[in-house]
């Protein structure tokens, strides 16, 4: 039974770290379009979502590819000039 339940919650937390990942993908997606169309505001209401996300899946040691450690810290000095 304890082994069922261990199996249980860690696919519930791949499952939660796969959606995780997915939301900060559409997200990034979405901030990088209103910066290309010059609209920081919208754009910094998408960072504002990235944030928790990323955090959470920076400290869970999850990696991606399309959205780096580097970018967060760019962005993070972005959008602080935009207060």
């Amino acid at each position: 039974m304890i082994i069922e339940n261990s199996k249980i919650k860690n696919r519930k937390d791949k499952e939660d770290i796969d959606f995780r990942r997915a939301l900060l993908d559409k997200h990034s997606q979405l901030m990088r379009m209103y910066l290309s169309h010059n609209n920081v505001e919208q754009a910094k209401i998408q960072f504002e979502i990235i944030k928790p996300i990323f955090t959470f899946l920076n400290n869970e040691g999850e990696t991606m590819n399309y959205y780096t450690l580097e970018d967060f810290k760019q962005d993070t000095k972005r959008f602080k000039k935009f207060g």
